[in-house]
């Protein structure tokens, strides 16, 4: 009946007055209590009230119903029978019968259910020991809302607080009416906060590792850290215990910390290890182990201090348990701390970086000869003003020490294979490819012999103020003249010539010019608009003079035939090359007397979004290609244009593409990275990539056969009860140039199942990375509190096959 209804039939019994007996009237207020029912019988003196027929109550927030009720005053109880139905604003209670404590909201149920939400406890007893507090005796647990559950957990006993946790002895996991799992003990938590608590399993299966099961453990420490501890058992491997442990400093500062051990016993029959063990060592177990470590603070002076760790026991880990230290593929593990502080003007900076190489044949190597910066510091003073002029200058200074456990330099061997050079360190075997043969060792003369060992470690200086006048002429072209000196100064840990030193002018001119005009509609102030910019530009930068010491650190061929575009990689071809291998790109004079032509074409949205204008790029497309107009001699003396950069960005509502093309003219190749992906607001989408590198020494042709040519494709599907997507990666290098078959490098798949009540998601995952072997995984999401999880983010998929 209306809530107005019953005040009213209450209002009106309140002015005429009861009798100690009735039976006509339908509704009655007593003590603050809303009566309605097909009839009533009231005792005064034993001060109860008994109900029939469509039973109604209404008190403190509850609607109650039932067929029959019998109300004590006195002792302030109701019991209640047949088809009882209890709501308050939160829960609902029903059940065959019901004595309720109204006062105490306490009570019990029998052959009945509570349900919260989507919560809900059934079973033959149910006591209600408070608000939200209940002990179920022959319960059964589930968050789904379809019937039958999907899954639910039985239990001999259920104490439940809403809101809170569920306590179940002697649980069953049951899927559908069949029973699955035993837990003697079983916690579950019945709400969205962060709690701790044992999460569902996860299984795995591969063929290195055999069948495994990881139990985690979610600890909430506090409101501002928390952990997962799993342990994990590998059918071959052994036991495995796992940490990530994560935090929160301030809204802005945060940290994880990712560790694992085990003591691996699959080791014992490796063919990788075994092959570089002593006989002693071979055939044993291994000790294994991972460490990483993320960390990014913002600190009350502005400044920012920030700490990457990644390290582990062996250089084959990132390819056993690529999850974890998620860099298979990469040459270096790297470690780095820094602390950085940046004004309006000003950036200060001190940076430690330690790498491990991954690219030793030994999966025990030592780490001796990678070469690391410990420390670098870094000032720059940002483009400004000077006084009054539309003069504006800017500095650079750079300090780095460049260090390793080795030794300070290389000694190497030259050697000349069918018209190729190649430069390798000097070994025992003498040969390239030495370490992938046991008992092959680096050699060491101990002399540094300037004509051929390659310098390793050292300090470096380097010093960069720039003087730029910008104007403007007609209003349609900038022009920016600059005038930059560059001095660097080397210490070399080598006994001879420990000293270099550089010096050099340059001078740069660039002018540009903008071209603009705006579609849409003009009339409308809020319509959406479109503005299309092209902008070109020419630099033209040349070196008036320079200084530089001799020594092969900088190269012993003539420098006009080096690379002479900044965009020019530095790569292991170099160690063989006349220009030699400099500690990284900063060693080298490049832009020297070149003209560099640019075209920018930009693309850009304005649209109103809650009466307020959003703008953003939705096109850009630039083209760049440089001519040494000195001339070059040697080999590359006709091949005075450098490769013709194209970068391609489109960022449209269901269309995005992202590609960078470098065209090389005299090689007539194109190295290629690009992406194209489909998608639309369900988060379904459709994606191909593609990488195709070819080597390219100057002066020299390409070995086409050499070329890295991948091809990705990958997919999203999101549906009621079915999520997918995955991708698979193509080598499209022929295997074998008889059968021109293409390999697959990596593949990845993600399914989650969905069955109908919104209550759990299935997880199946497969995945191959490169190089090693199929991994499978199967884990579960119950929706322990009735919030129904969302789908994985794609970006799930770059965890997986590398």
């Amino acid at each position: 009946m209306h809530h107005g209804l019953i005040i009213l039939y209450s209002f009106i019994a309140a002015f005429l007055g009861f009798s100690s007996a009735f039976a006509a009237e339908p509704t009655a207020r007593i003590h603050g209590i809303l009566i309605n029912a097909d009839s009533m019988y009231r005792d005064n003196e034993r001060q109860t009230a008994e109900l029939e027929g469509n039973v109604q109550i209404v008190f403190q927030g509850q609607h109650i119903r039932a067929d029959r009720a019998q109300v004590s005053l006195r002792s302030r109880q109701v019991q209640l029978y047949g088809n009882v139905e209890i709501m308050d604003a939160k829960n609902t209670i029903v059940g065959r019968q019901v004595h309720l404590d109204y006062d105490n909201n306490t009570g019990i149920i029998y052959d009945g259910y509570v349900q919260s939400g989507s919560v809900l406890f059934a079973g033959s007893v149910l006591q209600k020991t408070g608000d939200s507090d209940y002990v179920v005796t022959s319960a059964d647990y589930t968050t789904c809302t379809n019937c039958p559950a999907t899954w639910s957990f039985t239990g001999s006993t259920v104490r439940a607080e809403l809101g809170g946790y569920a306590y179940i002895k002697n649980a069953i996991l049951r899927l559908g009416n069949v029973p699955v799992f035993w837990f003697p003990y079983l916690v579950v938590p019945l709400k969205s906060d962060r709690q701790s608590g044992v999460l569902t399993p996860i299984f795995e299966v591969s063929d290195a590792s055999g069948f495994s099961i990881g139990i985690p453990y979610f600890w909430a420490i506090s409101e501002s850290s928390d952990a997962t501890i799993e342990l994990k058992e590998y059918q071959k491997r052994g036991l495995k215990g796992l940490l990530e442990y994560r935090y929160v400093l301030t809204e802005s500062s945060y940290g994880t910390l990712n560790a694992a051990s085990l003591k691996d016993k699959a080791i014992s029959s490796d063919s990788r290890f075994n092959k570089y063990r002593t006989t002693q060592e071979k055939n044993t177990s291994l000790d294994r182990w991972f460490l990483k470590y993320e960390h990014y603070q913002e600190m009350p002076d502005g400044g920012v201090h920030r700490a990457q760790v990644n390290l582990a026991s062996d250089l084959q880990y990132p390819k056993d348990f690529p999850l974890e230290t998620l860099n298979h593929g990469d040459s270096a593990m790297e470690n780095r701390v820094s602390y950085t502080k940046n004004t309006e003007t000003q950036h200060y900076s001190v940076d430690s970086s330690y790498y491990v190489n991954l690219l030793h044949a030994d999966p025990l190597a030592y780490n001796d000869d990678a070469v690391h910066r410990l420390p670098e510091l870094r000032f720059s003073q940002a483009q400004k003003s000077f006084r009054d002029t539309n003069f504006v200058y800017a500095l650079d200074v750079d300090l780095v020490n460049f260090a390793r456990a080795g030794n300070a330099y290389d000694d190497m061997t030259a050697l000349n294979q069918n018209g190729t050079n190649y430069k390798f360190p000097t070994n025992s075997c003498a040969a390239p490819l030495w370490e992938d043969t046991p008992g092959c060792v680096r050699q060491y003369d101990g002399k540094y012999d300037p004509d051929i060992d390659q310098i390793r470690t050292g300090q470096r200086l380097d010093l960069r103020p720039t003087l730029a006048y910008p104007f403007q002429l007609g209003n349609t072209v900038d022009f920016v003249p600059k005038l930059a000196y560059r001095e660097t100064h080397y210490s070399f840990n080598i006994p001879d010539q420990p000293y270099l030193a550089r010096r050099y002018l340059r001078t740069e001119l660039t002018a540009r010019s903008k071209i603009s005009r705006v579609f849409g509609d003009a009339l409308s102030s809020k319509a959406t608009r479109y503005k299309h910019e092209i902008i070109p530009e020419i630099t033209y930068t040349r070196l008036p003079w320079l200084s530089q010491d001799q020594h092969p650190f900088f190269g012993t061929g003539d420098m006009a035939n080096a690379p002479f575009s900044s965009r020019d990689n530095v790569s292991d071809l170099d160690i063989a090359s006349d220009y030699g291998l400099q500690f990284d790109y900063t060693d080298r004079v490049y832009d020297r007397n070149l003209v560099t032509f640019a075209v920018t074409n930009k693309l850009t949205e304005k649209r109103w979004v809650m009466d307020r204008p959003e703008y953003r790029q939705i096109g850009y497309l630039k083209l760049a290609q440089s001519y040494n107009e000195g001339g070059a001699t040697g080999a590359g003396a006709s091949q005075q244009w450098s490769d013709l950069t194209a970068i391609l960005d489109v960022r449209l509502d269901y269309f995005q593409t992202y590609t960078i093309a470098n065209y090389y003219p005299y090689q007539n190749v194109t190295n290629t990275s690009s992406r194209a992906r489909v998608l639309n607001d369900k988060g379904q989408f459709l994606e191909g990539q593609l990488s195709l590198q070819y080597p390219i020494t100057p002066g020299q042709e390409v070995d086409v056969s050499k070329r890295q040519e991948d091809y990705t494709f990958s997919a999203g599907f999101i549906s009621r009860y079915l999520n997918a997507m995955g991708k698979i990666t193509y080598d499209a290098n022929p295997k074998d140039a008889s059968t021109n078959e293409y390999q697959v490098k990596s593949w990845a798949a993600i399914l989650q199942l969905k069955p109908p009540g919104d209550c759990w998601i299935i997880n199946l995952a497969t995945d191959k990375v490169t190089g090693g072997d199929t991994r499978y995984f199967v884990s579960f999401d119950f929706n322990f509190d009735g919030s129904p999880k969302p789908p994985l983010p794609s970006s799930t998929l770059d965890l997986y096959g590398f």
